[in-house]
């Protein structure tokens, strides 16, 4: 969330250079609500809101010449009588803020963590058009299927393209 927020800041810095002509800046998101869980009598439910942001500057040309992506992942358990669980009064991080403490390391078939791989489909979108990211080969999961990123990011990559394009067509 830094990261994006200071993309954002960069970019009206440079728009007040006058590089704006030559440097449009977008933001764009995505929201889902598709992990959340019912309780049931054996197991907390959990309202699950996951927001994808991107911050992504194109040139003149619609080349992107910087891309910037994360993910608030925001959990709230709850029992059985839909009494929250969880405390309230935590502030949560993204998945960049967490770092090695989010955890996908150690279930990672190529032995890297979820910001890992994001630099890596962060550098690969530089110098593409937005046409061309959403263009990527996929496998059936939604995962790269480019040979260039198979051993890099292994991690569904549909949310993080659409908010990608979304900033694309708001930069300004």
């Amino acid at each position: 969330m830094k990261k994006v927020l200071a993309l954002t800041l960069v970019a009206i810095l440079l728009a007040g250079c006058g590089a704006a002509t030559t440097v449009k800046t977008g933001l764009g998101h995505t929201v889902s609500i598709a992990s959340s869980k019912d309780a049931t009598a054996e197991a907390e439910g959990a309202a699950q809101v996951d927001t994808v942001m991107a911050a992504v500057s194109v040139d003149k040309a619609g080349k992107i010449v910087s891309v910037t992506i994360d993910t608030a992942q925001v959990k709230v358990n709850f029992d059985a009588t839909g009494k929250i669980t969880s405390n309230k009064d935590e502030k949560p991080e993204t998945k960049v803020e967490k770092g090695d403490a989010y955890g996908m390391k150690k279930n990672s078939g190529i032995g890297k963590e979820w910001y890992e791989q994001i630099a890596d489909l962060e550098k690969w979108m530089v110098g593409k058009t937005v046409d061309q990211v959403k263009a990527m080969k996929l496998n059936d999961e939604g995962r790269p299927a480019e040979a260039d990123l198979t051993s890099k990011v292994t991690i569904h990559v549909n949310d993080y393209i659409e908010a990608v394009s979304e900033a694309v067509a708001n930069a300004r």
